[in-house]
């Protein structure tokens, strides 16, 4: 009995507790505002409303919480990354289902980046390839946000090679 509720305590409660690392840690002093560097955001989505919408209409350094009960993305230069169940990227100008899901951004810039729109792009396409198919505790939007939050911050102004070649993903 008891076993069975310290494994309810880890597994299940960080899934229902909105709890974000930024609670912890949220200032952007790992990628600071220098002269040409755009900032990026964290946000986050209701992960029951995104579930419930069909596929056809879903769009796809610092770090946030990787098992919270929400849908995260990323926004930089006026587009929204978001990585979805089905493995897919969606890369937008407005936030995955933002007319039917609550969600909000961050006020405060994760932190900034100088790559271009282009390279960052390829990262997020490139993303299934270099790290795997979703999977829904280990490879999750989460994931996919603070490994993308780590391109944008420790990349300077030099595109990864991973996100300059095409992504074909198999099975």
């Amino acid at each position: 009995m008891r076993q069975h509720s310290l494994v309810f305590l880890v597994l299940v409660i960080p899934l229902l507790v909105p709890l974000d690392a930024w609670l912890f840690w949220n200032e952007n002093s790992q990628c600071p505002a220098r002269n040409g560097t755009f900032p990026y955001y964290f946000g986050t989505s209701d992960l029951r409303c995104m579930v419930a919408q069909p596929i056809e209409h879903r769009r796809s350094a610092s770090s946030r919480y990787i098992w919270s009960w929400t849908h995260r993305f990323i926004q930089y230069r006026g587009k929204y990354f978001d990585f979805l169940g089905n493995s897919e990227v969606k890369i937008s100008s407005s936030r995955l289902n933002g007319h039917v899901c609550s969600g909000h951004m961050e006020k405060e810039p994760a932190g900034y980046s100088q790559l271009s729109l282009h390279c960052v792009e390829g990262c997020a396409k490139n993303y299934p390839c270099e790290y795997g198919k979703y999977k829904f505790v280990w490879n999750n939007c989460h994931q996919f946000t603070n490994r993308l939050s780590e391109v944008l911050c420790k990349s300077g102004n030099r595109c990864p090679l991973w996100c300059l070649r095409n992504c074909t993903l198999e099975g």
